[in-house]
């Protein structure tokens, strides 16, 4: 499912078998790409996006033969920019917001602790005061595994970019656009007809905004999640309708149409526009 947000709007675990619901109902528009004058951030990335037909899974490596073989492991993905003064931030000031923005998305996306034990405090704890309470009642702030599977003892894959841009007064906006593999475990190996059937992959574009200053009260001062897009690729249908990822094998579909290599490779691609439908 594919959602955007307003201010302060939780962030619902997103969804799809192939492609995204669009929850336009929900009235938000999704955030502007940055602009490419404002914008400080790393080179556009690329990715190969084509999968490799006939291989044998192995669960020591288990993302061989799909495109997020070659991506970087876990948090050693997720790259802050070099940091510059930006909007009257120092460029110390930069950077030290980037981080916080960076550790909110690893422990969003990529703490076990988090995404699959639910200390949810890991996450909340590095919002502002005024947003952290929000995320600890909320689920939707993050990927939560479905009770009843983990995720295989290896890194995630992850390939992406963060930028910053000036906000208002007193901000700074950073965007986080990463796509995310995740490879969870199977009891009987033997029931595997596809890599895809542990591999699951959840395409994310968050807009973190950092406030500092005399314009915000010091509870409102800190990190804010201000708005997102995410969509899953691969998984199970019936948990996202609760907000959870579980892996594909767990209840196999057949293809719609549509989802065929084009939706593939959209969703193995940061950089290709999200995808918009509905196959669940």
């Amino acid at each position: 499912m594919a959602i955007t947000l307003g201010f302060v709007a939780a962030l619902p675990a997103l969804a799809l078998y192939g492609l995204a619901r669009d929850a336009d109902q929900v009235g938000f528009k999704p955030p502007e790409p940055p602009s490419a004058a404002t914008t400080t951030g790393l080179p556009t990335t690329t990715t190969p996006t084509t999968m490799q037909a006939g291989v044998k899974v192995d669960l020591a490596q288990p993302f061989v033969g799909t495109p997020a073989a070659g991506w970087s492991d876990g948090a050693a993905g997720v790259v802050v920019p070099p940091a510059s003064a930006v909007n009257g931030f120092t460029a110390m000031k930069v950077g030290e917001a980037l981080k916080k923005a960076r550790d909110a998305f690893i422990a969003s996306k990529l703490d076990l602790k988090v995404i699959q034990d639910g200390d949810v405090e890991l996450l909340a704890g590095l919002f502002a005061p005024d947003m952290s309470d929000q995320v600890r009642t909320s689920p939707d702030y993050r990927t939560r595994i479905a009770p009843g599977f983990k995720l295989l003892p290896v890194p995630m894959k992850v390939n992406g970019q963060m930028s910053v841009e000036p906000g208002d007064k007193g901000e700074l906006v950073i965007r986080a656009n990463y796509a995310v593999a995740y490879a969870f475990h199977i009891d009987n190996p033997n029931e595997i007809r596809d890599v895809m059937d542990i591999v699951a992959v959840v395409r994310s574009d968050h807009k973190y905004v950092f406030r500092e200053g005399a314009t915000f009260a010091r509870s409102s001062q800190g990190l804010w999640l201000n708005g997102g897009h995410t969509t899953t690729y691969s998984m199970a249908c019936t948990p996202l309708k609760e907000g959870l990822l579980a892996p594909a094998y767990s209840e196999r579909r057949l293809g719609l149409p549509g989802q065929g290599e084009s939706v593939r490779e959209r969703m193995f691609d940061p950089n290709a526009p999200m995808p918009e439908g509905n196959t669940c």
